[in-house]
């Protein structure tokens, strides 16, 4: 406040002290009051443009920051109408300058938002308007660069001193990567788990798996109508094989009779484990005993007409197989008794002569 004010105020006082017609005494004591008047509304007028000047650099500070901010941020008011919003919004999910977004809705700018995705955003904002609160959703966004990226939003409710609903503020973050790695290490996971029930050269599931299967078929076992069948396939002599063609060869025997073994299974619920070197681990249904005879004779014969040369095989020119096989019907052993019942009816089969089948109903 400058003099010349000052002096107006006191003019106007002098006139209408006049017209009164004040002492000289009065009059020196208003244009007194007159002054310390002027002076405290000059302190104040001060102190407001010391406000209004730290209110504006707190508001640019606030924008500054928000603006600095990488992941998008808005705020609509109760009508749906962008009130703010930082640069991550503006240029990376619709490409254009702010002042292009604020006072408009989602539905004033439909060149950028296409209508079907506004009202579904819109009737996210009605939810927070109507129940007050936070939301959290996960979508796909198409960027203003065309890509289409995954977004986290994390959105609430804006309340004023009278708990009345002012709006919504939203923060939008990108968790396209993080969506991906995270597909990416479910996958070497369940790679990881199934090399863990593989064996590495055969490819069949191993002695892990195969003491996870078998336990759960046995129990399922006696809720079936179909019988449970167990049988140990050992490739005769093949210690002999090995000292007679090398272990390459050895290899390549191992792999051949797997793909056999392996083709041979008729439903998802037959496995064939390699339990361990030239042995192997067959677990099937079959309506009855002698369906189940007759399967394992096939694989039998099938592995035999295979004709790969084994001149240590005793009598035969070729490489066979004998099986110990156990036919599930009724029964409280465990996987263990029953394993051990097959081994000993394999024991049987080397001893007299191999190339045979020996099978048992328990």
């Amino acid at each position: 406040m400058n003099d010349s004010f000052i002096v107006v105020l006191v003019l106007h006082f002098i006139w209408c002290t006049m017209k009164k017609k004040l002492t000289y005494q009065e009059l020196e004591a208003q244009v007194v009051e007159l002054k310390e008047q002027s002076a405290l509304l000059q302190q104040q007028l001060e102190l407001a443009n010391q406000i209004t000047s730290q209110s504006l650099e707190r508001t640019q500070l606030l924008q500054t920051l928000v603006d600095t901010i990488p992941s998008p941020l808005f705020y609509k008011n109760t009508d749906g109408v962008y009130q703010q919003c930082n640069d991550a919004f503006a240029e990376t999910i619709l490409g254009i300058d702010k002042a292009k977004i604020i006072n408009k809705s989602l539905f004033d700018l439909g060149e950028y938002i296409p209508h079907e995705l506004a009202e579904i955003y819109h009737a996210k904002d009605l939810l927070l308007m109507r129940n007050p609160g936070k939301q959290v959703y996960e979508t796909s966004v198409k960027c203003a660069d065309g890509s289409i990226r995954i977004f986290s939003f994390y959105k609430a409710s804006v309340l004023g001193d009278d708990n009345q609903i002012l709006g919504v503020v939203g923060v939008m973050l990108d968790v396209t990567e993080l969506k991906k790695k995270k597909t990416e290490l479910k996958e070497k996971n369940r790679r990881l788990e199934t090399y863990s029930m593989t064996d590495p050269l055969t490819g069949l599931y191993n002695r892990r798996k195969f003491n996870s299967v078998f336990p759960d078929n046995l129990r399922a076992a006696q809720r079936h109508t179909r019988l449970l069948n167990f049988a140990i396939i050992d490739i005769d002599n093949f210690k002999k094989y090995n000292d007679n063609y090398g272990h390459v060869a050895g290899d390549n025997a191992l792999v051949t009779i797997s793909n056999l073994l392996q083709s041979k299974l008729l439903r998802a619920d037959d496995y064939i484990f390699r339990l361990g070197g030239e042995e192997f681990g067959l677990l099937f249904y079959a309506d009855d005993e002698i369906m189940a005879s007759q399967f394992v004779s096939d694989i039998r014969l099938a592995v035999q007409e295979l004709a790969i040369p084994h001149k240590g095989n005793d009598i035969y020119r070729y490489v066979t197989i004998s099986l110990g096989m156990v036919t599930i019907k009724r029964t409280d052993k465990d996987m263990l008794d029953l394993y051990k019942m097959a081994d000993d009816l394999l024991y049987k089969v080397k001893r007299s002569g191999k190339n045979q089948i020996l099978t048992k109903l328990v």
